[in-house]
């Protein structure tokens, strides 16, 4: 019989509770504690899925004894409660972005990478049926030109409200679609991006862009374009979406699943099971085999990912386009 995996939650909100969800499909696992600045949230979390509840994430890695952390706070938290994780021997599933400060999630990633333990960036699309069919449609072919659409409404937490807290639109949201885009027609070389100044979102506490325009060369040859905003409405049926334009054909993946257009027609792959499904089953395969190959987001990828959606807030900040690898040697330092 398999041994317990016992799993602890830091942050107890909307994700944890995805991602917990998720895990009631795995055999052998337990949730042990969760720990939230809000210790009503942390005990109704645990009255839920089970385990002890902390205020405190440093009290829970002290007693909870988990093999692996979930890290679902805030995104300026994620690198200092990484690395407290990391720094008691705990395996690591951080949410995305990696953190606002470039520096920060660089020294996470290198701890990570220094002691060897299995450590996840929660990108789901990269685990997904349609992921991996594109993978094998678009192979070694020349990739012409990415386009990516995410039209949505007013983020459901309100600190999202504030890109002094969440960073935007694209570093939030869309940054799934610019992992997706790297992981298929390769690095982000250079970007210019302009946000809009004219709100249409007129709520006070609304310290947003709510339109978000870049343009995208990548180092392997395509050229693409990202557009996104928080402008909509919430029943818009529009669902996010990669293209890659390839010769005589379009790969398209959104968090349903894959079109294929031909011209002979369109072939449609649905995805067969929920968005975080296999990407927790990854994480919880390679703490039971230690075998970090399931594990397609390492820090590392969460890293990049995280300074090309940083260095498009710099572009439109700047108003020029900007290089990803030298921004985030210099904003990592």
């Amino acid at each position: 019989m398999a041994d317990l995996i016992p799993i602890a939650f830091v942050g107890a909100g909307r994700m944890a509770h995805i991602h917990a969800d998720q895990l009631q499909h795995e055999p052998q696992v337990r949730i042990v504690a969760a720990s939230d600045c809000d210790q009503e949230r942390a005990q109704a979390f645990c009255a839920m899925w089970g385990g002890t509840a902390y205020s405190d994430h440093l009290d829970l890695l002290a007693h909870a004894a988990p093999a692996a952390v979930y890290v679902c706070t805030p995104t300026p938290t994620h690198a200092q409660v990484g690395l407290d994780v990391l720094s008691a021997g705990v395996a690591l599933f951080v949410e995305k972005p990696l953190d606002l400060d470039l520096a920060a999630a660089r020294r996470l990633v290198e701890a990570a990478e220094a002691r060897a333990l299995p450590a996840m960036t929660a990108f789901q699309w990269r685990y997904t049926e349609a992921y991996r069919r594109a993978e094998e449609l678009i192979g070694d072919e020349a990739v012409a030109l990415v386009n990516l659409r995410w039209y949505w409404t007013r983020p459901p937490l309100r600190w999202m409200w504030d890109r002094k807290q969440a960073g935007g639109q694209l570093v939030d949201q869309s940054i799934h679609l610019l992992d997706v885009s790297r992981g298929l027609a390769g690095e982000i070389e250079t970007l210019y991006a302009a946000y809009n100044s004219r709100q249409a979102n007129h709520e006070v506490e609304f310290e947003n862009w709510d339109s978000y325009a870049v343009t995208l060369r990548y180092a392997d040859g395509a050229v693409g374009v990202s557009a996104s905003t928080y402008a909509l409405f919430p029943e818009i049926q529009e669902p996010p979406r990669a293209d890659f334009s390839l010769r005589d054909r379009l790969v398209r993946i959104t968090d349903r699943g894959l079109h294929l257009f031909t011209p002979q027609g369109v072939q449609e792959w649905p995805n067969p099971e929920p968005l975080h499904r296999p990407l927790n089953r990854a994480f919880i395969a390679a703490l039971r085999s230690g075998d970090a190959s399931h594990i397609r987001t390492p820090l590392r990828v969460g890293l990049l990912s995280t300074a090309a959606a940083l260095a498009a807030n710099h572009s439109a900040a700047c108003g020029s386009p900007v290089q990803v690898v030298h921004f985030l040697e210099e904003a990592s330092r």
